[in-house]
């Protein structure tokens, strides 16, 4: 192969050899699906600034949708990062709703960005790319990633309770024993816990800027000697600034 290319660049000369194999790189039937997402992860990560918005539904162990939610936000110059909770079929308003990099955060919808880079992550196409159609890559966390975003996720939760002063107004030695007590439960749940993330991730093939990332997380965790499953599922469209 490397002998087939110094004889083009011999003929050509370097700069229509460039030319090739940019073309080639521009055709995704020829990428390998790690490729593409990592080509689409880099035209995020190189954009100034860039918008989203999404929706996020939990569904409790019972099949039931509990919560239901929708965001949007904005990433701007050195990675500033604003998030709005906009509407909730609870009726909650926005303040009531959790906000990044605030006291109470629980769902981050960029949180995945980091894990879905992982050398240890799964990546394959969704279905076979086709010229001038948006590309479509699935990708399944390596089990441990996905498990520690959770479990991050809820000590956080946990830890920013055990910071609000509030709680502790009535009775505070009541308060501390209760919420050790939560952590005991929480960890014990945790070491039980398994996790499986699948994301569908879609860019656009003309300049690999995402359009979509989509969850689906399935946890399985035992709580107090009994089993629950639990499923959890968002959407975050990107969009491109100006």
């Amino acid at each position: 192969m490397w002998k087939r290319i110094r004889l083009c660049a011999a003929i050509c000369g370097a700069g229509a050899l460039l030319a090739m194999m940019a073309g080639c790189a521009g055709r995704t039937d020829r990428l390998p699906a790690d490729q593409a997402f990592a080509l689409s992860a880099s035209a995020l990560s190189g954009t100034d600034s860039y918008g989203f918005k999404g929706e996020l539904a939990m569904f409790n162990p019972w099949g039931a949708m509990e919560t239901k939610a929708a965001f949007e936000g904005e990433v701007n110059r050195h990675g500033n990062l604003k998030l709005n909770w906009t509407t909730t079929d609870k009726g909650k308003a926005a303040a009531d709703l959790p906000a990044e990099g605030q006291s109470g955060a629980g769902y981050r919808p960029l949180s995945l960005l980091e894990p879905l880079g992982s050398a240890t992550s799964s990546i394959v196409y969704a279905d076979s790319p086709s010229a001038g159609e948006p590309v479509r890559i699935r990708i399944r966390l390596d089990e441990d990633a996905a498990k520690r975003r959770i479990a991050d996720g809820l000590r956080e939760e946990l830890a920013d309770m055990k910071a609000d002063k509030r709680l502790y107004a009535k009775d505070p030695q009541e308060t501390r024993s209760s919420l050790e007590a939560a952590d005991r439960r929480l960890e014990a749940a945790l070491a039980t816990l398994k996790v499986d993330t699948v994301v569908i991730w879609t860019a656009n093939p003309k300049n690999w800027f995402p359009v979509r990332m989509a969850e689906e997380t399935e946890l399985t965790y035992e709580w107090e000697g009994k089993s629950y499953s639990e499923k959890r599922t968002s959407e975050t469209n990107f969009l491109a600034k100006e």
